[in-house]
């Protein structure tokens, strides 16, 4: 049940991200869902507690990093190492 769905890692992570452009969207996602959980009835609850289990959060999390961010921190990196040649250098 938990197979490849959409190129998503299952059917519950690619629901989600159907609802999500950004990183800050699927914390708010499971976080309201998980809020929302809590005040239904307790079959309904137990069945969406399910489905939220089933959600890949960190992978989502992962696609939904933005590129900048990454792209920053590799430059910071590259840019440290070039100016420590630098003063080897002289």
């Amino acid at each position: 049940m938990d197979k490849e769905y959409n190129g998503w890692p299952n059917k519950w992570t690619w629901t989600v991200s159907l609802y999500c452009t950004s990183l800050e969207d699927v914390q708010y996602a499971r976080e309201w869902l998980e809020e929302i959980a809590s005040e239904l009835p307790l079959i309904a609850m137990d069945l969406l507690t399910s489905a939220i289990a089933q959600v890949e959060w960190e992978y989502l999390e992962q696609v939904f990093i933005p590129e900048t961010t990454a792209a920053d921190s590799d430059d910071s990196d590259d840019s440290d190492d070039s100016d420590d040649s630098d003063d080897n250098d002289d």
